[in-house]
């Protein structure tokens, strides 16, 4: 049951328990709302639609206001906009209605599940050499479109976190995913690879994907090429343009790493990623 901000006080997490949301955060999505809706919900229209909407103020999403009365404007553009009367307010949807499709638009695919698409090359998983092969083929075989698993970043620690509907950050991939000989610097190592590298292909007998065996062996031979060769200008044209958000996630794959990937277990000084004791280990 939702208030009358559209608020739920409840949520049942993915292991079937059931939580209260704490009133404070109750407190600050209603700030961020401001006014309740009107009860009656969303108004949901497409382009050229003009329902009556009495005298109202009409907020774009742009934050341009217009003063109506009566129907709504034909040229209202694509956005969340407002309605505003003596009630309060209420959501204005315009959408297209469906997705747009070119006009003859007929192809087919692959829908990939990245981590078990792997090759000879593979170190016991799919990689991204491997979803690089197979976009190659499958666009000389005609094909228009590919569909790929999440490969966003999941938590350092073992053990890995085997679905890829479950990350740490979306902003961010997932390195178990990289072809280490492709990787800048993998050459400055010779022979120091080839071990790591013909165990990670010996990976592949086993039918089965040992995430922790593979990021095992991966992160290795990472930490050999980050001792071993020095980061050229792309590189730090790349960390640059992260900022901060690069450097926090960092800091919080340190600590998942050496503490654990559940924060909550961590030593509460490290709970407040501005607090001191992250400062220090940041530096």
């Amino acid at each position: 049951m939702t208030d009358a901000w559209g608020i739920d006080h409840t949520y049942r997490d993915a292991f079937e328990r059931d939580h209260r949301v704490h009133p404070a955060t109750i407190e600050a999505l209603r700030k961020a709302i401001g006014t309740p809706p009107d009860q009656a919900g969303p108004l949901f229209v497409r382009p050229g639609e003009r329902p009556t909407v009495g005298a109202v103020e009409l907020v774009l999403e742009d934050g341009t206001r217009l003063e109506l009365s009566g129907r709504l404007p034909p040229d209202l553009p694509y956005g969340y906009h407002r309605l505003i009367d003596s009630r309060g307010h209420r959501r204005l949807v315009v959408g297209p209605g469906r997705c747009h499709l070119p006009a003859g638009l007929r192809t087919w695919g692959w829908a990939v599940q990245l981590y078990a698409t792997r090759s000879a090359d593979s170190w016991g998983m799919g990689d991204f050499a491997d979803l690089h092969t197979l976009a190659q083929w499958g666009r000389r075989s005609g094909a228009g479109m590919m569909l790929v698993n999440p490969v966003v970043a999941v938590s350092p620690s073992t053990p890995r976190q085997p679905s890829p509907y479950y990350p740490a950050s979306r902003r961010f991939l997932d390195p178990i995913y990289l072809r280490v000989e492709d990787v800048a610097g993998a050459g400055d190592l010779g022979g120091r690879l080839a071990p790591i590298a013909a165990a990670g292909r010996a990976l592949n007998d086993d039918p089965l994907v040992d995430r922790d065996e593979v990021w095992r062996l991966k992160s290795a031979a990472l930490e050999e090429i980050w001792q071993t060769s020095t980061p050229g200008p792309d590189f730090h044209r790349w960390n640059e343009a992260q900022g901060e958000a690069l450097e926090t996630f960092a800091v919080w794959c340190i600590l998942a790493e050496s503490k654990g990937g559940d924060w909550r277990r961590w030593p509460p000084r490290y709970h407040d990623p501005t607090g001191p004791a992250v400062r220090r280990l940041a530096e």
